[in-house]
């Protein structure tokens, strides 16, 4: 009964629209309210969620990203892939791929990277005669590489509930992102090909590429920095994502000279709007967590899936499955403390690897970046490109595919994932 109390509460609430952060809290104070427990431990757990140095992490990445968009870096990238690409059939496309795993590098967010990335180049690429749909399709989906490539905030909210090395989790992350990036310039240029979409413009000369690779070379060296001092024992993650704080702000003000006042305030602006949304849910998925776990919903869950199935594959599958499905409906982080405590001992039972684990956990929610009806990049793209919402789900829905012949891989190729540790 308790069971049906908490997830059926919050199905409940999801389904009449109430925003998942306030629906979580909810679900847990019914549940409570249920079992007699006293309600006094909300506002415990809350406090006690956030109260962790680790979470210093997120608006300190996420400040980083927006400097680094506003101080010039990302036109910067973006200009470096295009004298790689941009002459080829589907090199717009594949541009979009690439300089959103730049971007992705630098943000750790996927709707921050679809922001700065598709604002200048689904116009670009419409103009040259791609499809609308597939356009803004394909930066929604690019965006998604800003979720899986470090650093990752979802990354470090699962590091967090897990008590998982987030500097491994990182690590973790490079080669699946690559495939994930891969995959998808893959299948832009043979789509490309196959309508013709690109290829009317002249290669780059060797001059022009080294003079783009110069101009963007202080774009490049950040995500050295900050992952290099996390490898190296130099840095914590928190200390990385300090430096590159300081370090955007440095070359945004001083070598690209366009970060002014005002654009300093607006990256400020969305850093606290950003924090504050991510800290609400945490504090009310925080205590779902924990009644999840008081109440030995977690445990009997866990027993039910063992009875179900203990083969290793069988139940990676029915992990993906459960995760693409949550996606679908909730964002990143209220996934996360929902699901993790309930699949974390099932894995260990398993001896699925925690690390491998959260990479899968984390494509998957990737993924469910650009699934409706949640699918916050694919509200983004359409509102960039202007397009119906039911153009852009034409145009993504094959990549979506693709996507998921990229979970495929990293799922059963647990190598993939831990190679780098």
């Amino acid at each position: 009964m308790t069971e049906l109390i908490l997830f059926g509460s919050l199905a409940l609430m999801i389904f009449i629209n109430i925003p998942i952060a306030i629906a979580l809290g909810l679900a847990s104070i019914f549940t409570l309210l249920y079992t007699g427990d006293p309600l006094g431990v909300v506002p415990a757990m809350m406090q006690a969620t956030v109260q962790k140095f680790t979470l210093l992490t997120i608006p300190l990445f996420i400040l980083a990203g927006a400097l680094m968009d506003k101080g010039g870096i990302s036109k910067r990238l973006i200009n470096l892939a295009n004298c790689f690409f941009g002459g080829m059939h589907g090199g717009m496309g594949i541009v979009a791929v690439i300089a959103a795993m730049f971007f992705a590098a630098i943000s750790g967010s996927g709707t921050a990277t679809v922001a700065a990335i598709g604002s200048i180049l689904i116009p670009a690429m419409v103009k040259e005669g791609y499809d609308s749909g597939f356009s803004s399709g394909l930066s929604a989906i690019s965006g998604s590489l800003g979720t899986i490539i470090p650093p990752s905030i979802t990354f470090i909210i699962y590091g967090m509930i897990t008590g998982e090395s987030i500097g491994d989790l990182f690590f973790a992350g490079i080669v699946p992102g690559c495939i994930f990036g891969g995959i998808l310039c893959i299948y832009t240029y043979w789509i490309s090909k196959k309508n013709n979409w690109g290829g009317k413009g002249k290669m780059a000369s060797g001059q022009e590429i080294m003079k783009c690779f110069i101009d963007a070379l202080w774009g490049i060296i950040s995500p050295v920095i900050v992952l290099g001092g996390i490898y190296s024992g130099i840095l914590t993650p928190t200390e990385s994502a300090a430096v590159a704080v300081i370090y955007s702000y440095l070359v945004g003000t001083f070598v690209y000279k366009e970060l002014n006042f005002k654009a300093f305030a607006q990256a400020l602006f969305i850093t606290g709007k950003t924090t504050g949304i991510i800290l609400l849910i945490i504090m009310n998925a925080g205590i779902f967590s924990w009644v999840l776990t008081e109440q030995g919903i977690a445990a009997r869950l866990t027993e039910f899936a063992i009875s179900l199935t203990s083969d290793k594959i069988v139940m990676l599958l029915i992990i993906n499955i459960v995760f693409l499905c949550a996606g679908c409906v909730m964002d990143n982080t209220s996934a996360l403390f929902i699901l993790v405590p309930i699949v974390m001992p099932i894995a260990k039972a398993l001896g699925i690897d925690m690390i491998h684990l959260g990479v899968v956990l984390v494509l998957n929610l990737s993924i469910g970046q650009v699934t409706p009806p949640v699918g916050p990049n694919l509200y983004v793209a359409a509102d960039i490109a202007k397009v119906k919402f039911e153009k852009i789900m034409r145009g993504v829905t094959p990549l979506l595919l693709v996507s998921i012949v990229a979970l495929l891989i990293v799922t059963f190729v647990p190598w993939l994932s831990l190679c780098l540790l």
